[in-house]
């Protein structure tokens, strides 16, 4: 057992996984032999010192790989060929202790590492999207494929139009079906975008917006640690596309804002982003892109004349 989890770290993390409808691996790609950066407890580990660590595979509470290009984002250079992050079993049970009951004062030193633990396992872990299909009757549809872009992986409705599929939270959904049919990822919601209960305005304001709303659903006893919550973490569209905050800021920085940003509150959110959008989310449109969608439409209408 000593050696299962040298053979875990063994595995290709750039390898391109597809799953087929019963959960078979159809094709693994290409298989390197450049090691991923490892990531134990929030610090950096080497290939080697790995080695003289004694740490056994019932001690792991969670395994989280990252893909190059993300791992890359994330960690720099060192993670050029992805990385793998472990969580040991006391290092999440006292995250999540921290969590559950923060302080009422400002973390130590060692506090402020299980915030920051339990904040990427938050963020980064996989999430079950379970939701249904139907046509605008409202009827289900069976044997319809949806379609995990970013992870590159798939799954098919059952015969009531239900589907179930893993994601991470910035992970694009895509839906195959004849003519046009609705996502639903709640009973009363479907994924389209609704704009009520949205706020317009700069970035700054629209993050006070989104720190304002999640303030509504933290008990009294518990607003002052607001800025502690790492849990609350809101979804980031630009142009259509999810990303995390830090390339929402550079972008957004750097290109013309078509409009102001906008916040959606959680319940407008869900229906566009599923439970990825749990938080909210800020979502903004380019110039570029807004000029590309006026011509579209103006050649759509230009047909119907």
């Amino acid at each position: 057992m000593k050696y299962l989890l040298l053979l875990l770290f063994s595995l290709p993390l750039t390898a391109q996984v597809k799953e087929s409808q019963g959960g078979g691996i159809k094709d693994i790609g290409r298989i390197p032999n450049e090691p991923p950066l490892y990531i134990i407890d929030g610090k950096k580990i080497t290939k080697w010192s790995l080695k003289f660590k004694k740490l056994r595979p019932k001690d792991i509470a969670e395994i989280l790989v990252l893909f190059r290009e993300e791992a890359k984002n994330l960690f720099g250079s060192s993670a050029k060929y992805g990385a793998v992050y472990l969580i040991t079993k006391e290092t999440f049970r006292k995250a999540k202790a921290l969590a559950n009951n923060p302080p009422n004062r400002r973390l130590n030193k060692e506090e402020q590492l299980y915030a920051e633990i339990w904040e990427f396992y938050q963020t980064y872990r996989l999430i079950v999207v379970s939701g249904k299909i139907t046509d605008k009757q409202g009827k289900p549809l069976a044997n319809i494929r949806v379609y995990n872009k970013d992870r590159n992986t798939e799954t098919y409705t059952d015969s009531l139009g239900n589907y179930t599929i893993k994601a991470d939270r910035w992970d694009m959904l895509m839906v195959h079906c004849c003519t046009s049919c609705k996502l639903i990822t709640d009973e009363e919601k479907t994924q389209e975008i609704n704009f009520e209960g949205s706020f317009e305005g700069t970035y700054k304001e629209a993050e006070k917006a989104y720190i304002e709303e999640m303030i509504k659903q933290i008990p009294p006893r518990a607003i002052a640690q607001i800025s502690e919550d790492y849990c609350a973490t809101p979804l980031f569209v630009l142009d259509g596309m999810p990303m995390d905050k830090k390339k929402f800021r550079e972008k957004t920085s750097r290109q013309k804002i078509s409009k102001e940003i906008h916040y959606l509150t959680p319940a407008a959110a869900t229906a566009i982003c599923c439970s990825g959008a749990i938080n909210g989310v800020l979502v903004a449109v380019t110039e570029k892109a807004k000029k590309k969608y006026d011509k579209r439409q103006a050649r759509k209408a230009q047909k119907k004349q």
